[in-house]
């Protein structure tokens, strides 16, 4: 039986689609803009019909991997700072040879521009072995000067420079992957797994719970967070999110979520905020298999510019079945990609 449809029922069709999709507050735009006459007006770079999706733009090639030091060495992300000079700081946990558990050494590199290239000679190491370390610059309660902190799994180290040398201070209130921020006097700290946001006005003093993070059962895990406030005072963070049930088609794979909160108290949640392709200004593009430990990376009027994470450099698409996508980076080399993020 064949089915026909009148011009007017297609419109009125359309109509109704279009106004299930209108948005009534700026919740239902992700927090990531507002809602304007039933549609979300987005903060760059965020796009879609919900400001769901981080734009990704063409990447410098020098972005394929930041770390230039040891190339037989593998690191997985870390903190980037820009000091008052405008050089950039960043600091890399680097791993044994073929190993991505035994942390040798943190790096402190510098560049002239967040893509590198990174001189790895001229700042020393950092003693710090703690995988996955966090990074966070906060005024001085005394002063307003910047204090740049490195939150490991045990200590927060600072100092008054980006250049170091970084004292271990503090210990950390979440001995794991920890994601630190500071915003109108008060530090808000959320854990690896994404249950619960601590917080303290000073790191001396005892940290308490702000909230409990309640979302949907999801059918990935989520880890790595990374916790930032935006101008409207919103939180939000985004993480990696994986499935080992996920073998094959890698790119098609979870490799990331958002969390947001207008209050800390109810929050929501996008899928996938940013996929596994990227592209490069040398023509070339790659697909990969896992993206992990996000950083967001905030220009002078705290607009986001890039995001950096931790990435197997080798397998793509195709992934390394039986073996799950997110665990082809054990056998293959790794290190810490930049993205250029906007149109």
């Amino acid at each position: 039986m064949a089915w026909t449809i009148t011009r007017a029922a297609a419109l009125l069709l359309l109509a109704l689609l279009s106004r299930a999709q209108e948005c009534t507050s700026n919740f239902e735009c992700s927090l990531n803009g507002v809602c304007v006459s039933g549609a979300c007006v987005c903060d760059a770079p965020w796009v879609g019909a919900a400001c769901e999706t981080l734009q990704f733009s063409v990447s410098p090639a020098s972005g394929k991997n930041l770390w230039t030091g040891n190339a037989s060495l593998n690191t997985w992300s870390g903190p980037i700072f820009r000091d008052p000079a405008g050089v950039f700081h960043f600091y890399v946990p680097v791993y044994e040879h073929a190993s991505l558990w035994k942390v040798i050494y943190t790096a402190h590199g510098t560049a002239d521009a967040i893509e590198g290239p990174y001189d790895w000679s001229s700042r020393p190491n950092i003693s710090s072995t703690g995988l996955n370390p966090a990074g966070l610059i906060y005024p001085d309660p005394a002063t307003g000067a910047p204090v740049y902190s490195l939150w490991d799994q045990k200590d927060i180290l600072t100092s008054a420079s980006a250049d170091g040398p970084f004292v271990r201070a503090y210990s950390n209130p979440m001995p794991s992957s920890t994601a630190p921020c500071f915003s109108k006097g008060a530090f808000y700290l959320a854990d690896q797994s994404m249950r619960r946001v601590l917080t303290t006005r000073a790191l001396d003093a005892p940290w308490t719970l702000f909230s409990n993070i309640t979302l949907p059962h999801l059918s990935y895990v989520v880890e790595d967070s990374f916790l930032w406030r935006d101008h409207r005072d919103n939180f939000h963070i985004i993480n990696h999110g994986y499935s080992t049930a996920e073998t094959t088609n890698c790119g098609s794979s979870h490799v990331s979520s958002h969390s947001f909160s207008a209050d800390g108290s109810a929050w929501g949640r996008s899928d996938q905020p940013y996929g596994h392709t990227v592209r490069f200004d040398d023509g070339s593009s790659h697909t990969y298999a896992t993206l992990e430990r996000p950083y967001l990376n905030f220009d002078a009027d705290g607009r986001i510019t890039h995001l950096h994470v931790a990435a197997d450099l080798v397998t793509g698409d195709e992934g390394c079945a039986p073996t799950p996508c997110v665990n082809c980076k054990y056998v293959d080399h790794a290190g810490t990609v930049l993205i250029k993020l906007g149109a």
